[in-house]
């Protein structure tokens, strides 16, 4: 399915009707369907509360439904995808559970956001080392991180698109790196998913964490995490909850046993799926990402990603003619995402731009990182070219503000 026309779905994205909404790397504007999905949920707790054994588990069929649309736009098996509330939360689930030791050394990015790599850091203190991969003009290219790697490397840190600067790594290739060494590649996904198409089986990542309130436009404090097959079976969590555990079918609910036993019915024995890296989630949370994932799934990611190059170079031909603003972001389409840096090369400059853009009724974000950034504009798929012609005009100084009198 081409996507030619988004006209009805901008009508579940209330924000259209009064702004030029082009700010999805920060946080993607509410949509009515994982509105719906909360208020859903709500309503049958309202109504009849958690009364049975058999309730409970009605409330967690959206979130099987959830894990299932997942796989469908990782290309993953079921048993591969676990929930967790955030992206970092789901790095410190891979951090804790690989046993990082002393003389291992994890390799990042200097452009990284810091929940992609905060997890390890915090190894330092255990003899850790840390190797840093300096940007070339806002680029991490995979050669450079071959200098950093060795025999002693366990993990390369990498989100899929850098926050800053929008640049997109080839992932197949540094996975080739990582094995190579026997390290792993442990994927942010924040800045892509929902946007780019990331297949772990043609890539072979072997982790993947994220969070919906980017560019899969779901809640905040949802989200999941991807850990190949191979290691889920490998490796086990080094955080013990209750719903890691295998529980005996036999003796479900465990709550209407007279011989209810830690030892026995909560025996640490985990459960052989990635669930079992699962925390207590939030499943009103996973009910409305779910609704956001089957319309992602729906509209196909492929097609998705074919979109937001197209609106992507609509922007670019757009902001080329603004007067004293420079294109930062890579132009080449294997290595651009959704996200454009474009700067004055001011900073206080940026700034004010940003704040007058919101004023005209506009929104973007300005991010910097290793003396790197700009404004910072972010189409998604439901954007539209009227949208951008919005941003370029109020950049020109050709729209007035709104007075109210």
């Amino acid at each position: 399915m081409k996507i030619t026309c988004v006209e009805e779905l901008r009508k579940e994205f209330p924000i259209f009707r009064h702004r030029a909404y082009l700010d999805n790397a920060c946080y993607a504007p509410g949509f009515a369907r994982c509105k719906k999905a909360v208020e859903d949920y709500y309503d049958m707790h309202m109504l009849i509360g958690c009364t049975s054994f058999h309730q409970t588990l009605a409330e967690l069929k959206p979130v099987a439904n959830a894990r299932a649309e997942v796989a469908k736009l990782l290309n993953a098996d079921e048993d591969e995808i676990a929930f967790v509330p955030s992206t970092g939360m789901g790095n410190n689930k891979f951090a804790g559970a690989i046993g990082l030791k002393p003389g291992d050394n994890v390799v990042y990015g200097d452009l990284e956001f810091p929940s992609a790599v905060l997890a390890y850091t915090a190894f330092q203190r255990q003899g850790v080392e840390m190797r840093v991969v300096h940007h070339k003009n806002g680029r991490l290219p995979v050669e450079e991180y071959a200098k950093q790697v060795d025999k002693n490397t366990r993990v390369i840190a990498v989100s899929t698109v850098q926050w800053s600067t929008g640049f997109r790594v080839d992932l197949k290739a540094l996975v080739d790196l990582a094995n190579s060494v026997g390290a792993y590649v442990a994927v942010d996904g924040c800045q892509s998913l929902g946007a780019f198409n990331l297949d772990v089986k043609e890539t072979g990542v072997h982790f993947v964490t994220t969070q919906s309130h980017k560019w899969l436009f779901g809640p905040m404090g949802s989200g999941f995490m991807f850990m190949r097959k191979d290691l889920v079976d490998k490796f086990d969590p080094n955080i013990v909850e209750s719903c890691n555990l295998y529980k005996d079918p036999a003796r479900q609910p465990y709550h209407h046993q007279p011989d209810l036993s830690i030892d026995r019915d909560y025996a640490i024995k985990f459960i052989d799926t990635a669930a079992k890296f699962q925390s207590a989630s939030n499943i009103m949370g996973i009910w409305a990402m779910n609704e956001s994932l089957r319309c992602i799934n729906e509209y196909g990611i492929k097609n998705i990603e074919e979109r937001i190059q197209y609106l992507v170079d609509v922007l670019r031909d757009g902001l080329n003619t603004v007067p004293g603003l420079t294109v930062l972001s890579p132009e080449e389409r294997e290595c651009r995402s959704g996200i454009v840096i474009a700067s004055y090369g001011d900073l206080h400059a940026d700034l004010g731009m940003m704040d007058t853009l919101s004023d005209l009724g506009v929104a973007v974000s300005c991010r910097y990182q290793a003396n790197f950034g700009g404004l910072r504009v972010s189409p998604h798929f439901y954007n539209n070219e009227e949208d951008i012609d919005k941003l370029i005009c109020a950049l020109k100084g050709e729209t007035k503000p709104l007075y109210f009198h």
